[in-house]
């Protein structure tokens, strides 16, 4: 598993998911805004071919924000961080050689400042406050020396320092104003989270006594229904035959072989049973068959978070089709020293629907495990993750 970033995709990924219209709204508006104002200013540039050209490298930039946010490519990695803000700061360049000798406190000169702060909103619920702060700074200090040569060829009366600040200005509040939401929502987050455990700790303690008294009448249960009955018989006949001894071997062959079997069981094949018969008590008529394939019951190796996670997809997965998903299959095994598992699933749905209704469980997928990818190709739902032994 990868190591846990101090982000809110990593501490809240559903509330990530969520935040993905405000993403989508700050790359979009970034890109419409560095268009508007580009292509209203370039009869004023001495080099409108690198006018466009910059224009093209904010649309790549805004493309990397749009899709590497997406839950189906998740989680955002610092890699697509850096891109975003070295494509920002390269069409910073280009716009400062299109101006030529033009102030730079006009015209085009916050195009880059502008779009790359909207970009911070945007990516601010993916990456830690630390990085999404440093980047910022880094860009607004790369921007400014670049104004900075533009400002020494000025001839106009403004100091070269307020050109500067005037330029780098939007980037730096959007920027700071982003990270400052962003660390208050973390630490929110995590207070909740110390809560959270705190409660299911005291939970655990108190519903202990109560699963140790279920798993102790159950045994019970086996108990009066075969062994009770044959030492009544025993005692009356007051005598120990062949037959009697045989059959007491026989019972306790097949008491041994009941809690042989419960012991084998997985968590994951105890969920799919507990939703199979949730469906038929629900009247949804008899379900059908779900294949399990773990032969090395490698399923109970998933940390908690993971098992969590699988479950939360396996639970939408019955309640959207009805209780009888089709051709539902989970396969595990051991891969490359790690584990991998492969679920499969008919569902009639649109692409859109199913990325609606599964996205927010893929994305929390995305996060507890090292490696998630879903594929939507004709009608089948695959779901490809690995995680450690």
């Amino acid at each position: 598993m990868r190591p846990p970033e101090r982000t809110r995709q990593e501490l809240d990924p559903v509330g990530a998911y969520s935040n993905r219209l405000i993403t989508m709204t700050a790359a979009i508006s970034a890109l419409v805004f560095a268009v508007v104002v580009v292509v209203a200013g370039l009869d004023a540039v001495d080099n409108p071919g690198a006018a466009v050209l910059s224009l093209v490298v904010i649309a790549a930039s805004s493309m990397i924000v749009i899709t590497a946010t997406d839950p189906y490519r998740g989680p955002f990695q610092r890699k697509s961080h850096g891109w975003t803000v070295a494509l920002g700061v390269f069409a910073a360049g280009l716009l400062a050689v299109a101006a030529g000798d033009a102030p730079a406190h006009a015209s085009m000169g916050w195009v880059a400042p502008v779009v790359l702060g909207l970009f911070s909103i945007g990516m601010a619920a993916y990456r830690p406050v630390r990085e999404l702060v440093g980047f910022g700074g880094v860009a607004a200090v790369l921007i400014g020396f670049i104004v900075m040569l533009q400002a020494v060829k000025d001839v106009s009366d403004v100091p070269p320092v307020v050109t500067v600040a005037f330029v780098v200005l939007p980037l730096l509040a959007l920027n700071l104003s982003a990270g400052a939401f962003t660390d208050s929502m973390i630490k929110s987050i995590e207070h909740w989270h110390v809560r959270a455990t705190q409660a299911v700790d005291r939970m655990s303690e108190e519903r202990e006594p109560g699963i140790a008294r279920s798993v102790q009448q159950d045994r019970v249960t086996i108990l009066k229904q075969e062994v009770v009955p044959f030492f009544g018989e025993v005692l009356a006949n007051n005598e120990i035959t062949p037959d009697v001894r045989e059959r007491a071997r026989s019972i306790a062959d097949a008491i041994r072989a009941v809690m042989v079997a419960e012991v084998d069981r997985t968590w994951l094949e105890n969920v799919v049973d507990h939703l199979r018969g949730r469906a038929r008590r629900g009247g949804e008529g008899q379900s059908q068959p779900s294949t399990i394939l773990d032969d090395d019951n490698i399923a109970n190796l998933m940390s908690y978070d993971q098992r969590t996670a699988l479950r939360a997809l396996l639970v939408a997965i019955y309640d959207n089709a009805h209780g009888r998903p089709e051709d539902l299959e989970i396969m595990l095994a051991r891969a490359d020293g790690r584990c991998r598992g492969v679920l499969t699933l008919r569902v009639d749905m649109t692409d859109g629907l199913v990325k609606s209704r599964f996205g927010p469980y893929l994305a929390v997928m995305r996060v507890v495990f090292r490696r998630v990818r879903a594929e939507y190709l004709q009608s089948v739902l695959t779901v490809r993750f690995s995680y450690d032994q």
